[in-house]
């Protein structure tokens, strides 16, 4: 129960980040101490919020059956 709660909260920061890095709006964004187009790290975070959101619904299919 808690992972698939943490999960839904990945998926949740993951929002609030791309969407907080359009209001932002530079070109490039500090990413482990290197900058790096903001368009890349847009992708990184849409990847990380589908990854938990796709482990989100395995776990709830999982906990139905």
């Amino acid at each position: 129960m808690k992972n698939k709660n943490l999960n839904l909260f990945i998926v949740a920061f993951a929002l609030i980040t791309i969407v907080a890095s359009f209001v932002e709006n530079r070109p490039t964004t500090d990413l482990f101490g290197f900058e790096v187009n903001s368009w890349v790290v847009r992708i990184l975070w849409l990847l990380i919020g589908l990854v938990s959101y796709k482990r989100y619904k395995d776990k709830k299919e999982e906990e139905a059956n």
